[in-house]
């Protein structure tokens, strides 16, 4: 059998080349939201918040001159200064020492553990919850009066919790993504089954978008996502979706496209269901399945006549 004919094979890598091109849409979107609304950051202040427990801490942490340096500056739409998206372990271990451990007239801001022993007696006034208490005695534990041991010690309580933190993120984005593909795909009409269908009985519409599929595959990336000076992630969405309207695939609503019966809207419902999930999975997914589609689909049998090779002894 030659796969390089395989009608079939063409009308899955159409398809899969329709998921990439409009999951770069949905990615483009969902990073423009996150930006916007500056999520990483609110994150970010979570997992903090979980560290440090009071929310007049977590003030006064975020007011430190190294937390300060970090924020971003005001946007188009948030006038004020914008907490940072990201923090150095290192810097989150001085800064929390600067918190709750500030150097005295009796202690020298340089000795952290001199501080964060001072901190922890009975007769301290710092007001640290338990989980900062039980990280500054940890480190002490560990520290041997080394300086990088202990601050190392501190630095790995937060690197901890920033990769809870991580997953809170990416567990939000994905629920986001898969709201933006299911609009995107109803909005559209994006329906796997009847854009299979087209694709199966045009052969000339068939050839056009595995066409399209390959060069994309042999220049690395889609042409429409790429944006020069001047141009946003928005711009790419919206050429990423002239680019699948180009195709003349069945999308958009119409009396042709829309369903007439019970079990053509049921169809209709999976056939968008479908997609929409589809679009959840990410553009990368989608190019590396594409790629590997493409390679299958140029194999074939040795061409005819040829000899075969001589054996190895």
């Amino acid at each position: 059998m030659n796969l390089s004919g395989s009608a079939a094979l063409d009308v899955l890598l159409g398809l899969f080349f329709l998921y990439f091109l409009l999951s770069i849409v949905c990615s483009a979107i969902n990073e423009s939201l996150a930006a916007v609304l500056n999520m990483r950051a609110r994150y970010l202040e979570r997992g903090v918040r979980t560290l440090l427990g009071r929310e007049a801490h977590v003030r006064s942490f975020y007011n430190q001159w190294r937390l300060r340096a970090l924020m971003k500056p005001p946007g188009k739409i948030f006038k004020g200064p914008r907490k940072p998206s990201y923090i150095p372990a290192r810097t989150f271990a001085l800064t929390l020492l600067d918190t709750f451990a500030p150097p005295d007239d009796e202690t020298d801001s340089r000795d952290l553990i001199g501080r964060a022993t001072k901190a922890l007696e009975p007769t301290s006034d710092s007001k640290m919850n338990e989980i900062v208490r039980g990280a500054l005695r940890d480190a002490l534990a560990e520290s041997r009066d080394d300086v990088d041991r202990f601050r190392a010690s501190i630095e790995r309580t937060f690197d901890e919790t920033m990769d809870r933190a991580s997953g809170w993120y990416k567990r939000r984005v994905q629920l986001i993504l898969f709201a933006l593909a299911l609009g995107l795909t109803c909005v559209m009409n994006a329906d796997t089954l009847a854009i299979g269908q087209r694709l199966w009985k045009d052969d000339a519409l068939r050839a056009a978008v595995v066409a399209q599929a390959n060069n994309v595959v042999r220049s690395g990336s889609a042409e429409c996502a790429q944006t020069s000076a001047g141009e946003t992630k928005a711009d790419a969405a919206a050429k990423c979706v002239d680019a699948v309207n180009e195709f003349g695939l069945p999308l958009g609503w119409s009396h042709t496209t829309s369903p007439h019966s019970f079990w053509s809207a049921l169809g209709k419902i999976l056939g968008l269901l479908v997609t929409a999930f589809a679009l959840a999975l990410g553009a990368p997914f989608w190019f590396d399945l594409i790629s590997k589609v493409s390679r299958v689909r140029g194999s074939g049998p040795p061409t005819a006549g040829a000899e075969p090779r001589p054996a190895k002894n």
